[in-house]
């Protein structure tokens, strides 16, 4: 069973709002939601209940990469959340905490 990922993306920026100094798995995670995050903001606008945003999901179900690609939206019962998920195998999550942030392309 997959779990879900619930995400405050502030966690990996530090007090002036840049990312963090962070072990190096930890920053591809912070580059991996933020893009995520960036994806929706930028289409935000355009009220499309959910877009395929050219990321590629990270998991790595039996050892073998994931081919799925990431869809996400804003969370229309709660604005303050982005809710994503890969198709493929299911890898899910929620990102809060992106308002106003360098990721936020609104």
């Amino acid at each position: 069973m997959i779990g879900s990922w619930i995400t405050d993306i502030r966690h990996f920026l530090d007090e002036d709002g840049t990312i963090s100094k962070l072990p190096p798995p930890a920053a591809r995670l912070a580059d991996y939601f933020g893009s995520i995050v960036e994806a929706v903001t930028s289409q935000i606008e355009n009220n499309i209940p959910a877009i395929a945003s050219g990321i590629r999901c990270r998991r790595r179900p039996g050892r073998k990469r994931c081919s799925g690609e990431i869809i996400a939206s804003p969370d229309w019962q709660n604005a303050l959340r982005i809710k994503w998920y890969c198709p493929v195998c299911g890898d899910n999550g929620i990102i809060s905490g992106w308002q106003e942030t360098m990721w936020d392309l609104r």
